[in-house]
């Protein structure tokens, strides 16, 4: 019987994968602004993430411990992606400033 609930749980959280991903398909065809399309998506991708780990990786049901080793990291990588959201959406804007100030001006004397 066991065997059925954990197949039945695999099909489930492949079917569950299956929807997010069209979910995220059809979310890429939406125009959000860009950040908003880049958070949309992580936050699918989070979702879709953990339920990899808690079913297919069998974590569900172990000791509590490892949820401390799995978050820390991912804490610190969430904090790198958000740090980068300014420069991703104004990148264009700080790339072209620091160019113009780097050249003393030049890029613009020169018509670029």
């Amino acid at each position: 019987m066991s065997s059925q609930a954990s197949g039945r749980t695999y099909v489930n959280t492949f079917l569950a994968l299956l929807v997010l991903t069209v979910v995220t398909v059809g979310l890429s065809l939406v125009h959000m602004g860009r950040a908003g399309n880049i958070g949309v998506g992580l936050l699918v991708a989070i979702v879709k993430a953990t339920a990899v780990v808690l079913f297919f990786m069998h974590l569900k049901h172990e000791p509590r411990w490892w949820l401390w080793m799995v978050l820390f990291p991912a804490v610190l990588v969430m904090i790198i992606i958000f740090s980068n959201f300014a420069d991703t959406a104004y990148g264009d804007f700080t790339h072209k400033a620091l160019i113009d100030n780097h050249a003393g001006g030049a890029g613009k004397a020169a018509g670029h």
